[in-house]
């Protein structure tokens, strides 16, 4: 393109204001500064734009009819920016998150209507997955993540320490008998969560809160939170899960919790996004809403 935005914009004020000092006290130049930027588009356009004398300045037809249109560009380019800037600033848009399943249906479910009423212009879109998605290839633009911290080119809210539990129906327990330990663990029949790196080893602390793994079997497999949880309380075996997870169906009685809340490590629930640089504002409230949130997660 001939000639440069900024020097289009000075050329406009020019016109606008009536004299090359007018437009540079408008746009903080020097009278200088504005004539150079005049004469670099007239080079470029390779037209006089403007008859210039001693009192005043003219448009020529050329610069006339070059002035009409460039205006429009102009203010055409200032309400994209404003409302780039308005879009940056309020929370709207299309937001896209992903949660883990369980997460997803049976708690952030719970919340997001008041979401939607606070901020009816985010189109929410939320997707239930229990793998770790890749936010920029997939066009994410956050994640609810339940795991182990780690290292991460993500920034990272943390929301809750959530104590890993394990439970079993009280059938079961009446059949099989409560494990002293949990290095008792391999004794039973546990229900095995294939979504983790090892599903047959599971975390535990001994007795002086140091981690001790425990090989495990069981009948049954699956990489879904519901079946593991509906499982546990058919009386199918022993569960390693969340305590957020399970919390109801402990306070209901399905389930009784073998061992305190410090026998397994703590994991992190966090929303996680890939810049904390120029935040967009509907990111930014999603992000705000959930910390407002965890009080009932904690």
């Amino acid at each position: 393109m001939k000639g440069s935005i900024d020097d289009m914009v000075v050329f406009c004020r020019v016109v606008e204001a009536g004299s090359f000092t007018a437009a540079g006290d408008a746009l903080s130049l020097s009278k200088g500064a504005v004539s150079k930027a005049v004469s670099r588009l007239e080079s470029a356009l390779g037209i006089r734009l403007l008859h210039r004398t001693t009192r005043r300045q003219t448009l020529t037809e050329a610069g006339a009819a070059f002035h009409a249109r460039a205006a429009q560009a102009i203010e055409a380019l200032e309400e994209a920016a404003r409302d780039v800037s308005e879009h940056a600033d309020r929370p709207r848009g299309h937001l896209r998150i992903s949660a883990p399943t369980f997460f997803g249906a049976e708690i952030l479910s719970r919340h997001v209507g008041e979401f939607r009423r606070r901020f009816p212009e985010i189109m929410l879109e939320v997707v239930h997955s229990n793998r770790f998605v890749d936010l920029v290839a997939e066009r994410f633009d956050a994640a609810i993540r339940i795991s182990a911290p780690v290292d991460s080119t993500l920034v990272m809210r943390r929301l809750a320490e959530v104590p890993m539990v394990f439970c079993a129906a009280p059938a079961y327990l009446q059949r099989h008998g409560r494990p002293g330990s949990p290095a008792q663990l391999g004794d039973h029949e546990c229900i095995i969560y294939t979504g983790s790196a090892k599903p047959r080893e599971w975390t535990a602390l001994d007795a002086d809160g140091q981690p001790l793994t425990v090989a495990v079997n069981g009948g049954l497999h699956t990489n879904d939170d519901h079946t593991l949880r509906q499982a546990a309380i058919d009386g199918c075996g022993i569960v390693r899960m969340p305590r957020l997870f399970l919390r109801d169906a402990i306070a209901a009685g399905e389930l009784e919790q073998i061992w305190p809340d410090n026998a397994a490590p703590t994991v992190t629930l966090a929303v996680v996004y890939p810049s904390r640089r120029e935040l967009p504002g509907k990111v930014r409230a999603f992000v705000d809403f959930l910390v407002e949130c965890r009080g009932q997660w904690e």
